[in-house]
């Protein structure tokens, strides 16, 4: 891996030399944006207007809009030497129970790895987060940002997630429809049903998800470069009506244990076969087999 900022973590004195790391990567498929007609790349150059030509990255400087017109140069050196004591340190702020912060503050995640000389602090500062349970609420500056962030333990190394300001967080209160539900009654057998349900379909989360969409994604760009056809399942009919809640908790039970029970072993690249809802029939879903594929020309 290739460190992308390096600094300390100031742990009350102690002081651990550390490095930071992407922790996650991008997997998903990249398009160009192409010329319609003669089906080129499409360049997008940086113009400027008062020289009227075209200016090259390396004469683009940073600049703060003060006033309508005026402009405040900022260079590299400046934002290097700012008042700021998180410049080149992440700062414990305070410890806490992971649960008391929400998932919806966690934004992204990198490893932090010991720095020369650090092993030892580093180590200490993993054991004693590993024995007591807790996180570490620091504040780290980087990117042009002094960003709020959560010290935790990944396995046998500390990660860095960098998380949302609470002023960054919006208010479910302004999500349409959310009051009205305070007033909707349950009835405790459907509550019950439900229970059951997702008790049902319930397990450990595990490291083999993947992405249907950029297996789709391959295989359509795969059959255009080709010139070959694709098979595709055919279209689905969507319910936008409600239908009996019991009906379909109780049938959705019972695809649920016959899953269970039947449960094939899956190897390679097999899929199970699932039943899924197709089509409405007088207000009533219809449960039926896995739907039957078509085949079509890819141009």
């Amino acid at each position: 891996m290739r460190s992308m900022w390096k600094g300390s973590i100031s742990f009350g004195l102690v002081n651990i030399p550390v490095s930071l790391y992407k922790a996650t990567e991008d997997h998903k498929t990249s398009f160009r944006s192409l010329h319609e007609e003669c089906k080129h790349p499409i360049q997008y150059k940086k113009w400027c207007p008062v020289c009227d030509r075209e200016i090259q990255q390396s004469e683009v400087i940073r600049g703060y809009e003060y006033a309508p017109g005026n402009y405040v140069i900022i260079t590299d050196d400046d934002l290097d030497e700012l008042p700021l004591p998180t410049l080149r340190t992440i700062e414990i702020l305070h410890f806490t129970d992971k649960d008391n912060i929400d998932p919806i503050y966690y934004e992204k995640s990198y490893y932090l790895g010991p720095g020369e000389y650090g092993g030892k602090p580093y180590k200490l500062l993993h054991d004693a987060m590993d024995q007591t349970g807790k996180v570490a609420v620091a504040k780290v500056a980087f990117r042009t940002s002094e960003h709020l962030s959560v010290i935790r333990l990944h396995e046998n190394c500390l990660l860095m997630n960098i998380i949302h300001y609470p002023a960054e967080v919006r208010s479910v209160q302004g999500v349409p429809g959310i009051e009205g539900i305070a007033g909707i009654e349950v009835s405790s057998t459907e509550l019950e049903m439900a229970t059951k349900l997702i008790q049902e379909i319930s397990k450990d989360f595990t490291g083999d998800y993947k992405s249907n969409y950029e297996e789709a994604l391959k295989t359509l760009i795969e059959a255009k470069v080709q010139n070959q056809e694709i098979e595709q399942p055919e279209s689905t009919t969507r319910m936008n009506n409600v239908i009996d809640l019991m009906e379909a908790l109780q049938r959705s039970l019972n695809v649920a244990e016959e899953k269970r029970t039947e449960a094939p072993k899956i190897t390679g690249r097999e899929q199970p076969v699932v039943t899924a809802p197709t089509e409405i029939e007088s207000g009533t879903k219809v449960l039926s087999p896995t739907p039957k594929r078509r085949k079509r020309k890819v141009e």
